[in-house]
């Protein structure tokens, strides 16, 4: 029975010296990480900035299965992620830093993010900062420090941001099939334009707006969706038609959003990008450059069409993505033709 006192008594005394060390230990942290990426840093800069890419990267929530809820607009300032009882909301985002918030139960943490230009392309650097309540700092103890899992949560967030960056969004082919055919058909669109880097989630928007039209409405659909660009989308800005192919001609209100159209068939270079939309351009240069040196031309009174073949959000994985693009095209000779016979025209216009 004495063993047992002295035993108990032991361990009365262990658990008090436990509680006072734990009492004594700080209640602020800080925690700083850094990690090298080769890419240029407005290419990381907007990837960390978007919410919507943030259950691809982030490691502070490693459940499965968690139900995330995001703000209508998920970029910059005042966006937001929440999910069971933590929110993270951005407070401050420009050029080359980010400032978010952390809010769960009692604890709250401010992350801080800097981008700077180095020679190999981006540094990020992150610093968190946050106290501690009693059972925290308990937690943290038994966890061999706050910078001990706070920090590893940081430096695995890093790597998959480097992992999806490089390799997702870094693997890409680009092949020009050449000439096709491309049918007419009858279709529903809605008109929109954007800056080129936002043209992914703002047409990923507007063509879920578009679904829900055609399900209220009954309209029976032919096909993949696709857009049709004004002129092919090579500068910064680009004006486009979010378009769902349908099976009949659909007669609209000329205020409506959502407008039925047609178009004739017609030949055009065909080109697939597989991979991430951020390789566009290049695949619109590539075929302006076959182009160029074919025995066709570009025909611009016609439509510039890009179909989404595998996109999101069936399809996750950038580097899974299938873009095909469609560049009208007429006989140079053809072309030639109607040039010199518009001119003959406005000659005898004159007379």
């Amino acid at each position: 029975m004495k063993i047992l006192q002295y035993l108990f008594l032991l361990f009365l005394l262990f658990l008090l010296a436990f509680v006072v060390f734990v009492a004594t230990q700080p209640a602020t942290y800080e925690v700083t990480k850094t990690k090298e990426i080769k890419l240029p840093v407005a290419q990381v800069f907007e990837y960390v900035n978007d919410y919507s890419n943030w259950k691809d990267w982030q490691q502070f929530e490693t459940e499965e299965a968690v139900d995330y809820k995001f703000s209508a607009n998920t970029i910059g300032k005042k966006s937001y992620v929440k999910w069971n009882n933590a929110l993270m909301n951005t407070i401050y985002a420009e050029k080359d830093s980010i400032t978010q918030v952390y809010l769960k139960d009692e604890n709250k943490e401010t992350i801080h993010w800097k981008f700077s230009k180095i020679n190999e392309g981006t540094l990020i650097k992150v610093v968190i900062k946050g106290t501690l309540s009693f059972k925290e700092k308990i937690f943290s103890v038994l966890s061999g420090g706050i910078t001990n899992y706070a920090g590893e949560a940081i430096e695995n967030s890093l790597l998959k941001i480097e992992d999806y960056l490089v390799h997702e969004v870094g693997n890409y082919k680009i092949t020009v099939h050449g000439l096709v055919r491309q049918m007419g058909r009858n279709y529903i669109e809605q008109k929109d334009s954007c800056a080129v880097k936002d043209f992914p989630k703002k047409s990923k928007a507007l063509l879920k707006t578009m679904k829900e039209f055609i399900k209220n409405n009954n309209i029976k659909t032919l096909g993949e969706p696709f857009v049709i660009f004004n002129g092919a989308p090579l500068g910064t800005k680009i004006k486009y038609a979010m378009c769902v192919p349908v099976q009949d001609e659909i007669m609209t209100t000329p205020e409506s959003e959502m407008q039925g159209n047609h178009f004739n068939e017609f030949l055009a270079i065909k080109t697939t990008l597989k991979g991430d939309y951020s390789h566009m351009k290049k695949a619109w240069n590539k075929v302006k450059n076959y182009i160029a040196t074919s025995k066709y031309a570009e025909d611009e009174n016609s439509i510039y069409i890009g179909e989404y073949k595998k996109a999101l959000p069936e399809v996750a994985i950038p580097s899974e993505w299938v873009t095909e693009i469609y560049i009208p095209v007429v006989m140079k000779s053809s072309r030639k033709k109607a040039q010199q016979d518009s001119t003959a025209v406005a000659k005898d216009s004159t007379k």
